[in-house]
């Protein structure tokens, strides 16, 4: 699933080499951000002719059955203390993802050599932080019924990685940690002002050990020419200091300089990639059809940014806004001063002949935010691509020269306005017809809200028939990672579910780019899902361009559930299923889903940053200050993963949803092999199915 999921490098060795987000983890070093710079233009203008190779080897592919998977950003924690009565309990941050991803990649061996295939197995990557690990599952999913089997996978995920873990150690699917980058936040401790991320508050050794991501990270900031900043509101309680507006000319020298800033403030790239997200690619059945889903799937984009809202706090402070996206883009923004100073008119000098467009050329957006245009190729595109695109000439001329039609040129033209970031001198000259290293090395540091992926051409040419083959696809990237494996299988689900709806009704959801892009901009505020106002279409059963279409501001709960003449996008999935029929396990599965989903965007269920700031601002410890305290984030994390193990209740945040907890005594069967987690993945369950009562009637746990 990885391979299917992610972009791949012709290799010689069947190890992956690429990791879904960070690009390729090739074993050697990388070149210096000033070696590097004489080789910035060969590695745009050959990535644009591998581009050209896969649509010359892959075009005609057609007729791909719909396969999909989904991807987890795991965190690892080391909770100490003596119970919740003790008042120096503790979190950190546990720094042995290395260990820890041998550890799952041999024990996932195991149960192949043993037999396991599919779904009973799991792949496990690296993710940018060291107390962090990336897992998918072991094969694609087939079709809209695979989503019966979500929540189950997730639960064997989740229990995986907690069998590698320490004792001490847990890993809920928390977004980020609340203290990063406070004090001696990890397990083992550093000293912060490392010559890789020259950061106030984070150490070097925090960064995954492999050359790639320390390279990532110090050539953002030379590319840049200093420092990358990270802005957050600040909740203002009843005894939070109130100092006056933080300066945007001058940068804090000291932790005592940036607390007291009216914001939270941050300054390097862990505190954007050290979050975990939540993210499903869907297989279409040929280039056309990825086009069209990649452009309808973009209205959905800051709707579930909003949903899957989770991540209130940053660097010890409790925000006033709710999810991870602008610290993320803030921490990856690699354009210069003169890039940054979009719609000016003030003369920037020659730049660097070097960087793309000299490095002075305008750039609205960091390469981490929402997409900047439609790619479908219909005759109405070009009426909703209202927001200016930045490329080279000569790009968008080659690519319409290779037989690229104007609208797809101009995206694959704009992914190279940007500059790789890491350069593998030994991977430097490379076939075009055959490697695409170039090309990823673009497209996959361009993280937007969707990306658009074709296939590395030695798979995509195989028969779709073949097992390994892979086509084109769609990557839904806006999500935030939830808190239990019901609230995740729930929005895997209906992405799943609305790819088919949309292109089996011949929805058109696009509304102008420009309108997209405010939807973008409000979905990250405090309690967006249910407070504010998205532009969305109101005759999505209509194809009209820009200036016929009709489109209203709602409320996400109008959006999902209807307003006027618009049915709601939660009927329209109702109305796709009782058009093509399901099995009734799955009909059942997803009407549950979509009831939470729409009790969520209806108000009458909290998202995870709402649940997680009222655990926080009513947990003792807390001074009404703003900060988040050692203790509360403690508890936190243990209430996190005691939910998530259906050993705690989780009412507050589920409702009606929430699963029966397991009570607190040992199995009794001693040839169990797998520990008691009966209520993260349970479908339906009842108290007299709890393995601790009736083992016999566990769906989760295996016998010897």
């Amino acid at each position: 699933l990885k391979t299917f999921l992610a972009p791949k490098a012709s290799v010689a060795s069947t190890e992956c080499h690429c990791i879904h987000d960070m690009g390729f983890l090739h074993e050697s070093e990388p070149l210096t951000w000033e070696e590097a710079m004489g080789k910035l233009q060969y590695v745009r203008d050959h990535g644009i002719e591998q581009f050209l190779a896969i649509l010359r080897r892959c075009g005609a592919t057609d007729g791909d059955p719909f396969r999909w998977g989904d991807e987890v950003e795991h965190q690892i924690f080391r909770l100490a203390g003596n119970g919740l009565a003790d008042e120096n309990r503790s979190a950190k941050v546990s720094l042995r993802s290395p260990e820890i991803l041998a550890e799952l990649r041999a024990s996932e061996e195991n149960l192949r050599a043993a037999g396991a295939q599919g779904l009973e197995t799991s792949t496990w990557m690296p993710e940018y932080g060291r107390w962090m690990v990336e897992s998918t599952p072991g094969r694609p999913y087939d079709g809209v019924e695979g989503v019966a089997e979500v929540e189950q996978q997730l639960g064997i995920r989740r229990r995986r990685l907690q069998e590698a873990l320490q004792p001490g150690e847990v890993a809920p699917t928390l977004t980020s940690f609340p203290l990063l980058g406070v004090g001696n936040f990890s397990e083992p401790a550093f000293e912060a002002k490392g010559p890789v991320l020259d950061s106030l508050f984070v150490p070097d050794e925090v960064v995954f050990p492999h050359p790639r991501f320390p390279t990532l990270a110090k050539n953002i900031r030379a590319r840049r020419g200093g420092k990358v900043e990270i802005r957050r509101p600040k909740m203002k309680d009843t005894h939070t200091a109130l100092p006056e507006p933080s300066s945007r000319s001058t940068l804090p020298e000291s932790v005592q300089q940036a607390d007291a800033m009216d914001e939270v403030y941050a300054d390097a790239m862990p505190f954007g990639m050290g979050s975990s997200c939540l993210q499903v690619t869907m297989q279409a059945s040929n280039i056309a059809e990825s086009r069209v889903l990649y452009d309808q799937l973009a209205a959905l984009t800051p709707i579930m940014l909003a949903l899957t809202a989770a991540t209130p706090f940053l660097r010890g402070w409790i925000c006033d806004d709710d999810v991870r996206w602008g610290q993320i883009s803030q921490s990856v923004d690699d354009r210069t001063a003169a890039e940054r100073l979009s719609g000016t008119d003030e003369a920037q000098g020659p730049g660097d002949s070097r960087m793309a467009g000299a490095g002075v050329r305008p750039l609205a957006k960091s390469r981490y935010d929402g997409i900047d245009c439609y790619i479908s190729d219909f005759a109405t595109t070009s009426s909703f691509n209202d927001v200016p695109l930045a490329y080279d000439q000569g790009h968008f001329d080659r690519l319409v020269r290779g037989g690229v039609d104007e609208t797809l040129a101009q995206h694959v033209a704009h992914l190279f306005a940007r500059d790789p970031l890491v350069i593998f001198g030994d991977r430097l000259e490379l076939d075009d017809d055959r490697e695409i290293d170039h090309f990823e090395n673009l497209q996959s540091t361009n993280w937007q809200t969707l990306r658009w992926k074709p296939p590395p051409p030695h798979k995509g040419e195989l028969s779709n028939k073949a097992d390994a083959h892979i086509g084109w696809r769609v990557e839904f990237r806006s999500m935030e990672l939830q808190l239990t494996d019901f609230e995740n299988a729930a929005f895997i689900a209906f992405i799943v579910l609305a790819s088919r709806a949309i292109l089996d009704l011949g929805l058109d959801l696009r509304i102008p780019m420009s309108k997209l892009e405010e939807n973008m901009k409000v979905a990250g505020n405090r309690s967006a899902s249910t407070k504010e106002l998205f532009w969305f279409r109101q005759d999505v059963e209509v194809a009209a361009d820009a200036g016929k279409a009709n489109y209203d501001r709602m409320t996400v709960h109008e959006i999902m559930s209807g307003k006027d003449s618009f049915m709601g996008l939660i009927p329209l999935c109702q109305a796709y299923l009782d058009r093509v029929g399901c099995d009734v396990t799955t009909r059942e599965t997803l009407n549950r889903y979509l009831d939470f989903i729409g009790q969520r965007a209806e108000g009458k269920l909290p998202t995870g940053a709402e649940w997680m700031r009222n655990f926080v601002t009513s947990h003792a410890a807390y001074k009404h200050d703003s900060r988040v305290p050692e203790a509360a984030t403690h508890d936190l994390i243990l209430a996190a993963t005691e939910m998530a193990e259906g050993r705690r209740s989780c009412e507050e945040l589920l409702g009606p949803f929430a699963q029966p907890s397991c009570p607190s005594v040992p199995c009794p069967r001693e040839q169990c092999v797998a520990p008691c987690f009966c209520g993260a993945a349970w479908v339906s369950a009842s108290a007299d199915m709890c393995p601790s009562i009736k083992l016999e009637s566990c769906p989760l746990v295996s016998m010897a």
